[in-house]
């Protein structure tokens, strides 16, 4: 189930926004779900099934109609939801297309996907997207989904190879 759990969740690659899970080194603790319950078959505000087993979690549908599926949804993450066991990660680094796209803590850190500095800071990782060039860094966009734009982003103008900066934040 692991493994299927897995191909569906790369399926879903896109369906896991970047600020559902806090980014390593904020301090920010983790996703967190406002909803509990005792019983899997409690409905949600979205008229759906509250995903809360390993069955819902790994079936490839959004039951609880919230817009996230399976391991990318919070009501999933092991933290929210200590039995669910098909998104806990099985200390597999957090390096590569795969584990970086896969809504799943892989390397047990507490951060998830491009949260994770074994994403977003590879340079060989594709899926978490990078500001670290000048064009990049000069765009007017949030390029690598840390919610900080161009030179007000340290991976701008805390980068020597950076020159539109100058080596300022702003």
């Amino acid at each position: 189930m692991r493994i299927s759990a897995l191909v569906l969740s790369t399926v879903f690659l896109f369906a896991c926004a970047q600020d559902r899970f806090p980014q390593e080194g904020s301090g920010a603790g983790g996703a967190s779900s406002t909803t509990t319950t005792t019983s899997t078959t409690a409905t949600t505000s979205g008229g759906g099934e509250l995903e809360d087993d390993d069955a819902l979690c790994a079936d490839g549908k959004d039951n609880d109609g919230n817009g996230m599926t399976d391991c990318c949804d919070p009501s999933c993450q092991p933290k929210n939801a200590p039995s669910i066991t098909v998104c806990v990660g099985d200390g597999t680094k957090e390096d590569s297309e795969a584990t970086c796209g896969d809504c799943i803590d892989n390397d047990n850190n507490g951060y998830v996907d491009c949260k994770d500095f074994g994403c977003s800071k590879s340079a060989t990782v594709t899926v978490c997207g990078h500001e670290d060039t000048d064009a990049l860094c000069s765009d007017g966009t949030d390029n690598d989904g840390n919610k900080f734009i161009d030179c007000k982003d340290f991976n701008c103008c805390k980068n020597p190879n950076v020159t539109v900066c100058n080596g300022t934040c702003q």
